[in-house]
């Protein structure tokens, strides 16, 4: 019963999705058949590159440039720790049933799972 609930809930979603695109086609249209908006979005990406070539050039600072570098490798490194520790979270779970842990400092945290749907493509 569950199974048929699920494949009929992603037919729902992919009528939904379908039908939000196309509103989405329609709204894009008229927008793209309006002059003052066409204006405006000339405008807009006149600014932006404007904005753009003045970010480039204070960014041009050598300490800047460091400091970035050294940014994106600790974003990486919190990215692949946190992943690890979803799947550590996930095997305790299995082992222990519970839905905490308590730290080396003391303090119990409580963790959730979420689940995202993913298509493999052929």
């Amino acid at each position: 019963m569950i199974e048929k609930n699920v494949i009929k809930r992603f037919q729902i979603l992919e009528e939904l999705l379908q039908e939000l695109n196309k509103l989405k086609e329609n709204y894009q249209d008229l927008l793209e058949g309006d002059a003052t908006y066409q204006q405006l979005q000339e405008e807009s990406t006149k600014f932006r590159e404007e904005s753009k070539e003045k970010r480039q050039k204070v960014k041009s600072n050598e300490t800047l440039i460091h400091l970035e570098e050294e940014m994106k490798i600790i974003k990486d490194d919190i990215k692949d720790n946190r992943q690890v520790l979803a799947q550590e979270l996930a095997d305790y779970y299995k082992e222990s049933g519970l839905m905490e842990i308590t730290g080396e400092d003391g303090v119990t945290r409580k963790f959730a799972f979420s689940v995202r749907i993913t298509e493999e493509k052929e």
